[in-house]
């Protein structure tokens, strides 16, 4: 018999990189778990006063999210605004101490999830990119949603 250690991040992701994913724990033994499509999860971003609320919705709660905007350099920039009990910031690379968020336990979060995000600066276009945690074999890629400074 073997017995193998395996590391999950209930508490936050693992990386700052949703296309790690799928080399991380989540993947499975030769990546058996990494999934195509979407799975119904959908994001779209609007301009609301200062803001840009990128909203999440999908056909059940998810445990655990990462997301994040990145200008066309690939740079990530701006700064989620924190109402979310069930989120936090997670220290990545770019520019801005608060560019990326993250979940703070394996909890469900209901869904719609409404997550407000604001850049100091204008930009020319931005990318939101997203992967959500339905449980710890079943996730998502989300589809890139761009969008311009207005």
């Amino acid at each position: 018999m073997f017995a193998y250690y395996v590391k999950a991040y209930p508490q936050h992701a693992g990386t700052c990189d949703v296309t790690k994913v799928d080399s991380s724990p989540h993947a499975g033994n030769n990546g058996e778990n990494i999934v195509k499509g979407d799975g119904g999860y959908k994001i779209t971003t609007k301009k609301e006063s200062d803001n840009y609320v990128t909203t999440l919705n999908g056909p059940e709660p998810l445990q655990g999210l990462l997301i994040y905007v990145e200008d066309k350099n690939g740079t990530r920039f701006g700064e989620f605004t924190l109402d979310n009990k069930m989120l936090q910031h997670k220290s990545c690379e770019g520019i801005g101490e608060h560019n990326t968020l993250t979940h703070t336990s394996k909890d469900p979060k209901n869904l719609p999830l409404d997550l407000k995000w604001k850049s100091d600066s204008n930009f020319d276009e931005a990318v939101v990119r997203a992967v959500v945690v339905i449980n710890f074999k079943h996730w998502f890629h989300l589809d890139d949603v761009k969008f311009k400074s207005s």
